[in-house]
Formats: C-alpha cells, sequence, structure tokens
C-alpha cells in the first residue's frame, strides 16, 4: 500500500493529535499530513511543548528529515531555529536533545519511528546536521528550459546519491508569475513529489496554496501548470524514483482564479471542505 494522492490540504484545518506513532516521543503533540498506513513512513507537523527534553542517548529506528517552522530545538550540541534543516539516519545516536521555548518541525520519516540501540550510519547514508538555510546561496539554474518563464531558484538541503538528484529543498518563485499566453502543458513525473507551502502563494488547478498547503503526488499524476501572483516559497521533496519531467502534448488554459477542488481520499475529505484565510503558517 503506498500514500494516497493529496493535492492539497491546509495543514491549519488538521486536528492536533497527541504523540507520534510508535513509542518514541508520546510528549508532543502533531498533525498527520500523510502516511503509509502499511510501511509506516509519514508526513507530520510535530510541536514541542516548551521544556521539552531528552537528556540520554536516543536512536530511532526510522531516518528523521525535519525543517524548522517556529521556535527552536537542540540536538547533539546542534541549535536548529526557524528554516533550520536536519536529517538524521536510523540508528543515529541523539545525545541529548532538548527545546526550552518550544518548537514545531514539519518532519519526514521513512518508518514508524520506535527506539532502538544506536548504530554508526552506513557509507552513503545522507546525515545533516545544524544547517542553517539562510546561510546557503540561491542556486538560479534551469535543468529544464521549459520552466525558464518561472524564473525559479533553490536551496537544495539533502542530495539523492542513488538518482543522482536533488531530494529535499527550499524553491522559490518570484510574482507575476505565468504561462506563456496563459497556457502550458501538464506534466507528469516517474517519482513522488511532495510540498509544503512555507511563504506566499502557488496557483494551480486544484486552487490557490498559501502558507501551510501541503500535497503528496504519487507517480505519474499529471498536473498543472502552476504560476503565483505572490511569489512563493515551498519545501519540496522527490521521492521512490528519479525526477524527469514528462510533458504532455496539448496546452491546457491557465488563470490565477481556479476554484479550491482538492484531491483526496476519503479519510481526509472533511479536511478539504473549505479554504484556509487566517494568519497561521501551520
Amino acid at each position: 500500500m503506498a500514500r494516497p494522492w493529496i493535492e492539497f490540504l491546509f495543514a491549519q484545518n488538521l486536528p492536533w493529535e497527541p504523540g507520534l506513532p510508535g513509542d518514541a516521543r508520546a510528549d508532543v503533540s502533531i498533525k498527520m499530513l500523510s502516511r503509509d498506513a502499511e510501511a509506516g513512513d509519514m508526513s507530520v507537523i510535530v510541536r514541542y511543548p516548551p521544556g521539552w527534553s531528552r537528556p540520554d542517548t536516543e536512536a530511532l529506528s526510522a531516518e528523521e528529515e525535519f525543517y524548522v517552522l517556529e521556535g527552536e530545538i537542540e540536538i547533539n550540541g546542534y541549535r536548529y531555529q526557524r528554516d533550520s534543516y536536519g536529517c538524521l539516519p536510523a540508528g543515529y545516536a541523539r545525545a541529548g536533545a532538548k527545546s526550552a521555548t518550544g518548537c514545531v518541525t514539519i518532519a519526514f520519516f521513512d518508518a514508524t519511528p520506535q527506539l532502538c540501540a544506536p548504530t554508526a550510519p552506513e557509507d552513503g547514508v545522507a546525515l545533516v546536521e545544524g544547517l542553517d538555510t539562510y546561510a546557503m546561496k540561491w542556486d538560479d539554474s534551469t535543468p529544464d528550459p521549459t520552466l525558464a518563464w518561472m524564473g525559479n531558484r533553490r536551496k537544495v538541503l539533502r542530495w539523492d546519491n542513488e538518482y543522482d538528484q536533488k531530494s529535499t529543498f527550499v524553491y522559490t518563485t518570484p510574482p507575476h508569475i505565468f504561462p506563456e499566453n496563459w497556457a502550458c502543458p501538464t506534466l507528469t513525473h516517474p517519482c513522488v513529489e511532495e510540498a509544503f507551502v512555507l511563504a506566499g502563494d502557488t496557483i494551480g488547478p486544484q486552487g490557490r496554496m498559501t502558507p501551510g498547503a501541503y500535497f503528496w503526488r504519487p507517480e505519474e499524476k499529471p498536473h498543472g501548470p502552476f504560476g503565483s501572483r505572490e511569489g512563493g516559497c515551498l519545501l519540496i521533496r522527490f521521492k521512490y524514483g528519479k525526477h524527469v519531467n514528462v510533458w504532455a502534448e496539448e496546452d491546457v488554459p491557465y488563470h490565477f482564479d481556479f476554484p479550491y477542488e482538492p484531491i483526496l481520499p476519503a479519510e481526509l475529505a472533511a479536511f478539504g471542505q473549505s479554504v484556509y484565510q487566517g494568519v497561521d503558517r501551520y
């Protein structure tokens, strides 16, 4: 069983639930964005309360990628503040973790996180600690010239060695972006694409995505075109395959006023009935 197609929901409409699945963190609150119920991999917003700590050495049976949305947390002596990033492999020892003021992250686990004995990371396994995205320069190269009109830039947080491609990255577009002549073909990828909007907006056939909007798009699902009135900033991941843009043959019309018409599984349909219009970011 794979995760269902979610495009898109507003995290603000999801309820807070007690504890992560597994036995690792019963003392946090979460919003479950998407999960494979059989394999256990998940994308989740995690809220650590003020004063949260793990003073002893701890390891998890799952890889954990995380990006700080608010507050700060210290892990292994590295201080993570808003827009910091880390990727800790399964079994990697966390020699102490704490959050004095509280912290909210968007986190990605590749299995249900259980407590386990620490092990050394294998060669080639991603380990990223204490990455400050503000210290990184923007990359404005255009791998696909067909998308040059979007003016996008990126900061690559994690590289996928298996497929030799960016895996997790921050992605921006400037404002007033739309396809030439207000039309563009749809496209597909032979990999999963996942995104969470950090700022601004991104507008496509399912509506206008604003901060807190989230999608999980399985392989080979047609999507687009996209544009932006305000300019957008997203956290994006490519997973489970090579990222290749496969374009359809015919143009489809584009505009900025698509209504909110999400693609959601039955169990999430109730959370896609309204556009979130408040000021919360998640």
